[in-house]
C-alpha cells in the first residue's frame, strides 16, 4: 500500500514537473498566443514521458489557460495565456462598487498606461490603432461590436508599451468596459464621446505626445464615470 501512495505521488510531481517544463520551452521559443504547441508524440518524444502523463500536464497547463485545443486542429497557445477568466477574483468583491472601483483603478495607471504607449509604440502599433478607431467610427450604433472593438483599442494601447506586465493588466480595463457598457449603450453622446476621446488618444499617441495622451485618456475615464454617475442618479 505504501509503494501504491508512493509511486501516486511521484506520478503527481513529474506531471506538475513536465508542465513547467512546457512553459519553460513556450517561453524560451519565443511562443507567441495562437501558435500551435508539437503535436502530442513530438512532446511525448520531447519530454521522454508516457501519454498518460502528458495528457495529465496538459491539464494543468489548461487550467492556467496556457493552452487550448481545437477540435482535429491540435493544441495552441492562449490569447491570454495564463490568465483565467478572473484572475483577480473580482467575482468574490462586493459588486454594487465594482464598477466605480474597476474605473478608479483604471484612473490610476490607464493614463500612464497611454503616456508611455507614445514612446514606445511601433509604426505597427499606430496603424493597428488606427484600424481599431476607422472600425468605431465606421460604427453608427453602440453594440456588441463597438464594445468589442471599445476593448481591443484599450488593450492594443497597453500592448504598445511592450511590457508584458502593463499588458497583463489589461483584464482589470476590459472588466470595467464591459459593465460600464452595458451601463451607457443607450446614450448616443456617450457613445460619440467615447467615439471621439479614441480617436484624440490615437492621435497623440503617433505624434508622440505623452502628455496629451495622458490627459486625454484621463479625461475619457472621468467622463465614462460621469455618464455612469448620471445614469444612475437617474433611476
Amino acid at each position: 500500500m505504501s509503494d501504491l501512495l508512493l509511486n501516486r505521488s511521484k506520478d503527481s510531481v513529474l506531471h506538475v514537473s513536465v508542465a513547467q517544463e512546457i512553459k519553460d520551452m513556450i517561453v524560451r521559443d519565443k511562443m507567441r498566443p495562437g501558435d500551435k504547441l508539437p503535436t502530442e508524440m513530438e512532446l511525448m518524444q520531447m519530454f521522454s514521458i508516457s501519454r498518460s502523463t502528458l495528457r495529465e500536464s496538459m491539464k494543468v497547463l489548461k487550467a492556467e489557460n496556457v493552452i487550448t485545443s481545437r477540435q482535429g486542429s491540435g493544441t495552441f497557445i492562449s490569447q491570454e495565456t495564463g490568465l483565467g477568466d478572473d484572475p483577480l477574483g473580482l467575482h468574490f468583491t462586493d459588486q454594487s462598487k465594482l464598477l466605480h472601483n474597476l474605473l478608479e483603478t483604471r484612473m490610476l495607471i490607464e493614463p500612464e498606461i497611454a503616456a508611455l504607449a507614445t514612446q514606445r509604440a511601433t509604426s505597427e502599433d499606430i496603424e493597428r490603432l488606427k484600424s481599431i478607431v476607422d472600425n468605431m467610427y465606421a460604427s453608427s450604433s453602440n453594440d456588441s461590436y463597438t464594445e468589442e472593438m471599445d476593448v481591443r483599442f484599450h488593450t492594443a494601447i497597453a500592448e504598445c508599451t511592450h511590457n508584458d506586465v502593463l499588458i497583463r493588466v489589461v483584464p482589470i480595463i476590459n472588466e470595467s468596459i464591459r459593465r460600464g457598457h452595458l451601463e451607457t449603450q443607450d446614450d448616443e453622446e456617450s457613445f460619440n464621446r467615447a467615439k471621439r476621446s479614441h480617436l484624440g488618444i490615437y492621435q497623440a499617441i503617433a505624434d508622440r505626445n505623452y502628455i496629451e495622451a495622458r490627459f486625454l485618456a484621463e479625461r475619457h475615464i472621468w467622463e465614462t464615470q460621469n455618464d455612469i454617475r448620471s445614469k444612475e442618479d437617474k433611476t
